[in-house]
């Protein structure tokens, strides 16, 4: 009878094991899943004190892999950059939590840069990003699943972003999404964010290259880059971010999409321009 019963606590372990994993292959298969449950980073011990300090940026990053961690090298910031991740802050450490990908992201370096200059003396990034999905995703998909409950989790926290930082395009220029699409379901996107903070300033970026899968002239698609561009001129709240089309030079990219280290320095520095400029 005791070893019956064993035998059916076994099954029964095996049987929730595998929903376990069929639920979170995707996670499972490059690490995902394990760094963002079992990270064992410890959280900051006075977040509401950092919460109140000067001269703070909170910045939500989203969109697919290059608002992720998919940039090559292993950072390490210099600065008091932090990451918030399902109710906690964290110091910033490359890969960060909450996006997908095993490398490194632009963020903790923009953080660094920001506070190099004086222009905050503290940095809470808030990333969500996943690689390879589209507009469509973030505006009716299992992304924005996952952008209304980081909101969720910021708003229960009472924490007020002051940045939104967007990087999204490549996944569409091979979808050939076109122009129309693009501008509906981006507008649909920033409507989102505007629900949780109607004046909170929304970056995008301008992004479609992509060197494979497609026909278009240097992997570039500009029904893509057009509905960014008359996004950004049509909405107040809306702000240019870097044209990331413009670095597409070989030792800029590896594997031809996600930034080399000497890419995500360069990027880095045209995130900081851009945000230098509309903070005049």
């Amino acid at each position: 009878m005791k070893r019956s019963f064993k035998y059916i606590l076994i099954l029964i372990a095996g049987i929730l094991l595998g929903i376990l994993a069929n639920r979170n292959k995707g996670y499972l298969i490059n690490a995902q899943f394990i760094r963002d449950h079992l990270h064992f980073r410890k959280s900051v011990e006075n977040p509401g004190e950092l919460l109140k300090s000067s001269d703070l940026m909170v910045v939500l990053t989203f969109g697919q892999s290059n608002a992720g961690n998919y940039g090559d090298g292993d950072y390490v910031s210099k600065q008091e950059v932090y990451n918030y991740y399902k109710g906690d802050i964290y110091k910033a450490k490359e890969p960060l939590l909450g996006p997908d990908g095993g490398g490194a992201s632009v963020w903790t370096r923009v953080g660094d840069l920001l506070i190099a200059k004086g222009l905050y003396k503290k940095v809470i990034i808030v990333p969500c990003a996943i690689g390879s999905t589209s507009v469509q995703c973030w505006s009716e998909g299992f992304c924005k699943e996952k952008l209304l409950k980081t909101l969720a989790y910021l708003k229960k926290d009472n924490i007020k972003l002051t940045h939104v930082f967007w990087d999204q395009g490549e996944t569409d220029n091979v979808d050939g999404t076109t122009k129309e699409q693009y501008k509906k379901r981006l507008k649909e996107v920033i409507n989102l964010i505007k629900e949780y903070d109607a004046e909170v300033p929304f970056f995008t970026t301008v992004s479609s290259y992509y060197p494979y899968g497609n026909n278009n002239s240097y992997g570039i698609s500009q029904a893509v880059v057009t509905a960014q561009n008359e996004v950004i001129a049509e909405i107040a709240t809306v702000k240019r971010g870097p044209n990331t089309d413009s670095l597409n030079l070989a030792y800029y990219r590896q594997g031809g999409a996600h930034f080399t280290e000497k890419g995500l320095d360069l990027l880095a520095q045209k995130w900081v321009e851009k945000i230098e400029q509309n903070s005049k």
